[in-house]
């Protein structure tokens, strides 16, 4: 009974926040400021590659529906609906949702359909054969009162898939590599790893048993300068402080990773683990 309570106030963690965020985060209004440079990013050829390894990891079926739920501008989406029959796509941002719109115009794509809303708000009658949550647990969980709803959001994923259930988190590790974590002396056990665990926890309490794969892709962080690589990365890390030394050593590592591109800027490529749960019914 300790252990369920333990858990439970775990499972009303804001998951859309990481270190460093707030609840802006967890507002259509954020989200729709950045719909344009997110698009921009997620549908370049590199972003386009990556997201195509990754669907290829799982079958997909002509006759199949799938819902895309925080869709964002169509990372998956646009592609998807290339093998299936239809996509339906739900995000609570329209600046999202019009940017996956434009995108399907340009590319003569018309079986995807959408829908805008908060996830917990919407009334689904319906049912799909593959149901995905991709990077978006975090905020579609978050109600309209800034409560975090951990169980009734997976319950209702889970109500709306026939065949499949597929979360993909984006973070399974800290933002520092190992090597990072050595300099400022800080120890294994991360938040992010904390939250795998609790995620499985909770999708067992849900009734599900799904498998969970630790995989790893490609990130790329744009900085202007050294100085603020070295601050988003602190500030990501939820590191507040850390001794002249340490951070002089950091910063020297930190020299050596970064790689200018064409327009000035400094480019850090690394690759992230993330925690992919999938469960069939």
């Amino acid at each position: 009974m300790n252990n369920q309570f333990c858990f439970s106030q775990l499972y009303e963690q804001h998951w859309g926040r990481n270190h460093g965020d707030d609840s802006a985060k967890e507002t259509a209004a954020f989200w729709d400021k950045k719909a344009k440079d997110f698009s921009m990013k997620a549908h370049c050829e590199d972003a386009r590659k990556e997201t195509e390894n990754f669907l290829n990891q799982f079958d997909w079926q002509a006759s199949e529906t799938v819902l895309d739920v925080g869709s964002g501008p169509g990372t998956h989406s646009i592609l998807l609906a290339r093998s299936v029959k239809e996509v339906t796509a739900i995000d609570f941002s329209a600046g999202m949702l019009d940017q996956l719109k434009e995108k399907a115009i340009q590319e003569s794509i018309n079986n995807i359909r959408t829908i805008q809303g908060r996830w917990l708000d919407i009334d689904l009658k319906e049912k799909f054969d593959t149901v995905l949550c991709l990077n978006s647990l975090g905020v579609i969980s978050c109600d309209s009162n800034e409560k975090s709803r951990l169980l009734d959001t997976l319950l209702k994923l889970k109500s709306c898939a026939k065949k499949r259930l597929i979360i993909l988190i984006p973070h399974a590790d800290s933002v520092l590599d190992e090597k990072m974590r050595d300099i400022l002396q800080l120890g294994n056990l991360t938040l992010e790893r904390q939250r795998i665990a609790v995620l499985y926890h909770a999708m067992v309490e849900c009734g599900m048993l799904p498998s969970l794969k630790i995989i790893e892709r490609p990130f790329r962080w744009v900085f202007t300068d050294l100085k603020e690589a070295l601050e988003t990365l602190l500030h990501k890390s939820g590191i507040k402080a850390c001794s002249t030394q340490n951070l002089n050593e950091l910063e020297n590592y930190l020299s050596k990773l970064l790689k200018p591109d064409k327009r000035g800027k400094l480019i850090l490529i690394k690759n992230t683990k993330q925690a992919l749960y999938t469960n069939y019914f």
